[in-house]
């Protein structure tokens, strides 16, 4: 049977790339992109259909300061991806570094002087130690792929059981593994807006990027996520400040 500790570990793996999407995203330096000016006046007039001539001004107002005003805007940061991937990218690797340490054979190093050009034995040892330490199931300490994806994919295949130079885990390497890759999997399918209970709205409005938005209820206050970009507004920017004027 698969472990919870494996699935977690696998689903990190196979999500990296999306939020490495994430974080290379950008969107377009004007909002609103060409031809939506329109739009954006439309979805404005019906945010302040009804609202007391004071409260609209006042409403106006804070919309011209939100992101999603129109003008001129550098392209955003993605601050908060970038600090869950680097936090979650060390702690997947110094994870894979500790279990590596403690299950992970040394690779086989023996050297014998050949006796001649033609001495088989000492030439086969020579390449058995070569493909030992070539070993791809190996986790390498000093490789350049050391990423959360590796090592997430490389914990899975421990936790697995998987055939190498290994010894098998521990019961107490199994929990640590799996509290972590636990925790590595909500704090990533937050930052990509499918944590379990959360219901998802689409909505009738596009992002600046052109990607569609839903909004997010079940888990904390409702947000608004971009499904291209990965934009994140704890509501629509446009409306920002309503319920305090």
């Amino acid at each position: 049977m698969t472990s919870t500790a494996h699935t977690d570990l696998t689903h990190i793996a196979d999500r990296w790339s999306d939020l490495r999407e994430m974080l290379e995203a950008r969107t377009p330096r004007t909002w609103p992109p060409a031809g939506r000016m329109s739009d954006h006046q439309r979805d404005l007039d019906d945010a302040l259909d009804g609202i007391e001539v004071v409260d609209q001004q006042a409403a106006a107002e804070r919309a011209e300061r939100t992101a999603l005003a129109p003008g001129q805007r550098p392209a955003p940061l993605r601050v908060s991806i970038l600090d869950t991937i680097t936090e979650l990218e060390a702690d997947l690797v110094a994870l894979a570094d500790e279990i590596a340490g403690a299950v992970q054979r040394p690779a086989f190093t023996t050297r014998i002087r050949s006796a001649s050009p033609n001495d088989d034995v000492a030439r086969s040892l020579a390449l058995m130690g070569l493909k030992d330490q070539q070993d791809s199931r190996r986790w390498r300490f000093n490789m350049a792929s050391r990423s959360g994806e590796t090592a997430a994919a490389w914990l899975a295949a421990r936790i697995a059981g998987e055939d190498g130079p290994f010894r098998p885990l521990s019961d107490d390497q199994r929990a640590r593994i799996g509290t972590i890759a636990a925790a590595a999997r909500r704090r990533l399918d937050r930052a990509l807006g499918t944590t379990e209970g959360v219901t998802r709205t689409r909505l009738n409005v596009t992002c600046g990027c052109g990607g569609t938005l839903e909004m997010l209820t079940g888990e904390g206050d409702p947000r608004i996520l971009c499904r291209h970009c990965g934009t994140h507004a704890s509501m629509f920017a446009m409306l920002d400040g309503l319920d305090a004027a």
